[in-house]
């Protein structure tokens, strides 16, 4: 056991400068001044720190988008597809794992803990590339959702296995049986990346840095493009197969707009070319596929960066609503406040307290928002959020589609929680330690 531990999460690294797909705040190398920085303290030349990367370390939910083929919505990565986006975040960032190369070299440990992001470190050619890319005593964890440190008194977790939206079935084992080249189990969450966020951060960098996600459809739905709000409906209809973990009412997803998209398919003919054009395919049969409001869904989610801005959706009304009910609302009723969060990882702390003993310390990720929390009389919770920026959204009205276009505008606060060694009583030291800061024009 080393004597001093060193929690970060939600690095969410990609392919570097050219990939937009790359959350992680990196403009001034500030992973590597950390790890640098640790090796210099006493502890890291004597090689008594671990560094706990605890989840969503590597962003291959995002990183070279191509290279994911898969067609099913319960289906990830295949091995090779994970093989070739950790070479992509290799090759964007050799600094940082030179630094952690370095950093082990000393005697120190580094221990890389899979989150919903990089479930891929399940692959053994993943783990083996990666190995050989930092150290070969590089530690990792995975497979359960709690890690124990000294004695049980700290307690570590990712913190997605709570959450409907990033959950897995099988967290021991989250492989698809039955496929023709095995695959990994895809989460809500990661679908829903695929399916509508990586291609609206092309346009808009910081979409999906929106906490919580349910927000980013109100700030779509604020703008005056009709096509944008047809895709609002269809991002709607996806959420409504996933009721709890999306926190979407579902009859909003059945309101008055579907009935009037497919009216537009079938009757008009100048949208329904327009639509064929898109899919490559004659106006006939375009119609036969698109007869029902979820066929239709799925056909703009699947197109929806090509037909967004299509002059086809000026033949739409001029007030039209996404839900039916007394509220005239656009987006009816998000049920933003129960979206999983801060509150719930505060309740999965003290649960947790409540079964193991021995905890004193609490320490998960996830949510990207930065904790700290008496959990119980005796048990401290921390959350060193996210090294990445974010906006934390209370109120949709507060940000623009513009605003998303600019992420250097949005906050970062780089935080560690750092662990010390029990004392003679026992007792584990524990301080959450901001390495770097950054307002933000948006706040």
């Amino acid at each position: 056991m080393k004597k001093q531990t060193i929690i970060i999460s939600d690095l969410h690294i990609g392919g570097g400068a050219s990939d937009p797909g790359d959350d992680h705040v990196y403009q001034g190398q500030q992973l590597e001044r950390l790890v640098n920085e640790l090796a210099q303290r006493p502890q890291g030349q004597a090689g008594d720190i671990e560094l706990y990367i605890n989840g969503d370390f590597l962003e291959f939910a995002q990183t070279l988008q191509d290279a994911y083929r898969g067609r099913d919505a319960k289906s990830w990565c295949s091995e090779s597809e994970s093989i070739l986006k950790l070479r992509a975040i290799l090759a964007g960032h050799p600094g940082i794992f030179a630094a952690l190369s370095k950093f082990m070299t000393l005697g120190n440990l580094v221990t890389v803990a899979a989150g919903n992001h990089d479930v891929d470190l399940y692959w053994d050619s993943v783990r083996s590339e990666l190995s050989q890319a930092i150290h070969p005593d590089l530690g990792f964890e995975f497979g359960s959702e709690w890690v124990e440190r000294y004695d049980a008194k700290l307690q570590i977790a990712h913190g997605h296995i709570p959450d409907p939206v990033n959950t897995f079935k099988r967290w021991d084992e989250p492989f698809i049986d039955g496929e023709a080249e095995p695959r990994l189990e895809m989460c809500v969450g990661t679908l829903f990346m695929v399916k509508f966020v990586n291609f609206l951060e092309k346009a808009y960098p910081f979409a999906d840095n929106i906490y919580p996600v349910q927000r980013l459809a109100e700030i779509l739905a604020k703008n005056d493009k009709k096509g944008l709000l047809v895709v609002v409906w269809a991002f709607l209809r996806f959420a409504a197969r996933y009721p709890v973990a999306m926190s979407i009412e579902p009859a909003q997803a059945n309101g008055l707009l579907g009935k009037q998209l497919l009216d537009l398919v079938q009757r008009d003919d100048r949208v329904a070319e327009d639509l064929a054009r898109v899919a490559a395919v004659p106006i006939e049969v375009l119609r036969r596929q698109l007869r029902s409001e979820e066929t239709l869904s799925e056909f703009l989610l699947l197109h929806w960066p090509d037909i967004s801005s299509l002059a086809a959706w000026d033949q739409l009304p001029k007030s039209v609503v996404l839900s039916t009910g007394d509220t005239q609302n656009s987006l009816g009723t998000i049920v933003g406040s129960s979206a999983f969060g801060r509150d719930s990882l505060r309740v999965t702390a003290r649960n947790r307290a409540s079964k193991v003993e021995a905890t004193q310390i609490v320490v998960m990720g996830h949510t990207h928002i930065p904790d700290e929390h008496i959990a119980t009389h005796k048990v401290t919770y921390f959350n060193p959020g996210s090294w990445t920026r974010y906006a934390e959204v209370t109120n949709a009205g507060e940000l623009t589609l513009d605003d998303l276009r600019d992420e250097s505008k949005f906050p970062y606060s780089l935080n560690y929680v750092q662990v010390d060694e029990p004392d003679a009583s026992g007792q584990l030291r524990a301080t959450m330690v901001t390495f770097e800061r950054n307002a933000g024009a948006i706040k």
